[in-house]
Formats: C-alpha cells, sequence, structure tokens
C-alpha cells in the first residue's frame, strides 16, 4: 500500500510486511499530519498510541509544535516553515516501526481514592439497579478495574479510561446536568473518566475524588496521561453502609 498525503507519494521502502500495523498518514490543514490506525485491535492500539506520542515527544524535532494523542491516531502539528509535511511523515513512520512491540512502553501506575457516599454518588444506585448489583458488589467491581488512560479531552485533564466491564457499559444520562462537581468519578457508554473542572456533564456519577487532575501551577498540569494505568481505591463511608444497604 502506498500512502498518500498532500497528493505525494511517501517512500514505498517504508511499506513493508510491518504495513498491517503502519498507521495511514493524513494531512489536517498544511500544518499538521495525522497517523491513524485502522482495523486493529483496542488492545493493539492501548499500546501502540501512548508508545508513539512519547517516542515523537522525545524525539523533539525541529519545527514541530505540539503532538496530540487520540483514540486511534496521533496528531503532530508543525511549523510549514520549518519542515515539510512529507519529509517529517517519512521520518515519523520510519521512528514508528521501533514502536510495533509496544508493550514496554505504558504508562505509570496510578491510584485515586474515591469516595462513594451519598453525596457524591448520585447515580451508583440507578447504575447497581441497571448492572443487576448490589451497591456494595459495584463499588468492588469498580475497585479491581485496571482503567487504561486512553485521551485527555472534553475539559483539560478529562481522562478518557477504558476497562469497564461489560455489565457496567451504561448509556449516558438522557438529560445532562448543567453542573457536575469538579472530581466526579463517572461512566457512560462503555468508558469511565473524572471530572477535572465543574462543568456541564451528561455522564452517571458514581464517586468523587478530591485529588487534583489539573493544575496550571504543577508541571505537567495533568495528573494523568495516555497510556497511565488507573486504579479506584474507595475511601470514607460507603452508600450500602450509609443508606443501610440501599441498592440490593
Amino acid at each position: 500500500m502506498i500512502v498518500r498525503i498532500a497528493g505525494e507519494d511517501l517512500d514505498a521502502n517504508l511499506q513493508d510486511s510491518t504495513d498491517r500495523v503502519l498507521p495511514t498518514v493524513e494531512m489536517l490543514g498544511d500544518a499538521a499530519v495525522m497517523l491513524r490506525w485502522e482495523g486493529v485491535s483496542e488492545k493493539h492500539l492501548e499500546s501502540i498510541v501512548p508508545a508513539v506520542w512519547r517516542l515523537i515527544c522525545e524525539l523533539q524535532l525541529s519545527g514541530v509544535r505540539d503532538v496530540i494523542p487520540g483514540f486511534e491516531s496521533v496528531t503532530v502539528c508543525f511549523n510549514p516553515r520549518q519542515c515539510r509535511a512529507v519529509e517529517l511523515a517519512e521520518l515519523l513512520l520510519l521512528r514508528v516501526r521501533s514502536c510495533q512491540t509496544a508493550g514496554s512502553a505504558l504508562g505509570r501506575e496510578l491510584r485515586i481514592s474515591v469516595r462513594f457516599s451519598r453525596e457524591d454518588s448520585p447515580d451508583l444506585e440507578d447504575v447497581s439497579r441497571l448492572a443487576g448489583l448490589s451497591v456494595r458488589d459495584c463499588i468492588d467491581l469498580l475497585a479491581g478495574c485496571r482503567f487504561r488512560v486512553r485521551m485527555i479531552g472534553f475539559s483539560p485533564g478529562f481522562p478518557y479510561l477504558s476497562g469497564l466491564p461489560e455489565c457496567l457499559r451504561i448509556p449516558r444520562l438522557a438529560t445532562p446536568r448543567r453542573t457536575v462537581p469538579a472530581g466526579s468519578f463517572a461512566i457512560a457508554a462503555g468508558q469511565a473518566g473524572i471530572y477535572p473542572q465543574c462543568s456541564p456533564g451528561g455522564w452517571r456519577l458514581l464517586g468523587r475524588t478530591e485529588q487534583r487532575l489539573f493544575d496550571v501551577r504543577r508541571e505537567p498540569p495533568s495528573l494523568l496521561r495516555v497510556g497511565d494505568l488507573v486504579r479506584i481505591d474507595p475511601c470514607g463511608p460507603l452508600v450500602s453502609e450509609v443508606s443501610g444497604g440501599a441498592g440490593q
């Protein structure tokens, strides 16, 4: 397969037997290229995207302004006066080859303390009921999850987390809330997330953490980054204890 970018062919020598895992390259305007992996398993995406993102950041290529990881892509923003898109794309593909066995490049493991109290968990009982679980079993299930940060977006520092059990793949709320408290741990449509700031939101709120996910005084400002593994540590009184077993 020949990858085309802005009407020009990339070096055909870059396309070999590893093509099944090499990304396609697309131009986004005149100052960004996107590496996208299509038809690739979620497990592979969970490792290759953060590995390639970190690799490109560490290269500190001249003219590169920003490197943005997504669910199945890495976008590289550059100054077109300092580098040509085709040359940059060829260099990126060459470097990506070294990340094809990227399991060792996964991120840190962090534990986040989450309160599952009645005040902090307005949707926990409904979610437990929809999942066919007791509240306590639902909390225990979440505490046993190994969540992977797939993307940071929506608002500064908001992590999109994979790894939610099938029984907790609950749809978003039909009517979003106008205000979601900062630190709210929430789920929706097969993903989990934590709201770094107070904002509107339609995800189901299951708990809340006091940890600051985004702080402009910190470097880097975001607590989590793509590829990190996140574990939830329940803390404080639980809904099931406060309510005398609600959700059973």
